[in-house]
C-alpha cells in the first residue's frame, strides 16, 4: 500500500510538472502570435490557488445562519402574500 501511495505522489507530481510545462509553451506561443490574445503564466502555484479558491468560497456558520434566517423570512413573506391574494380572490367571486 506503502509503494502504492508513493508511486500514485510521484504520478501526480509528474502530471503537475506537465502543467506547468504547458502553461510555460502556451505562454512563450502566445507572445509570438501576432494575433489572438496573451496566455499568462500562472502567478502562484496552481494547487494554492485553488485552495485559496475553495477558502473563500467557504461561508462561515454565522452566514449560513444568517442565509436560513433570509430564507425563512422570504418564505413567510410569500405565505402572507398568497394568503392575502387567495383572499381577495375568494370575496371577488
Amino acid at each position: 500500500d506503502a509503494y502504492n501511495l508513493k508511486m500514485e505522489m510521484e504520478d501526480e507530481q509528474a502530471w503537475m510538472q506537465g502543467q506547468y510545462t504547458l502553461a510555460a509553451v502556451m505562454h512563450g506561443l502566445s507572445r509570438l502570435s501576432k494575433k489572438g490574445g496573451k496566455i499568462n503564466y500562472p502567478d502562484k502555484p496552481m494547487l494554492r490557488e485553488q485552495a485559496e479558491k475553495r477558502k473563500e468560497e467557504r461561508l462561515t456558520e454565522n452566514d449560513k445562519k444568517k442565509q436560513r434566517e433570509n430564507l425563512l423570512m422570504s418564505l413567510q413573506i410569500m405565505q402572507i402574500n398568497f394568503r392575502n391574494n387567495h383572499k381577495n380572490d375568494e370575496q371577488g367571486e
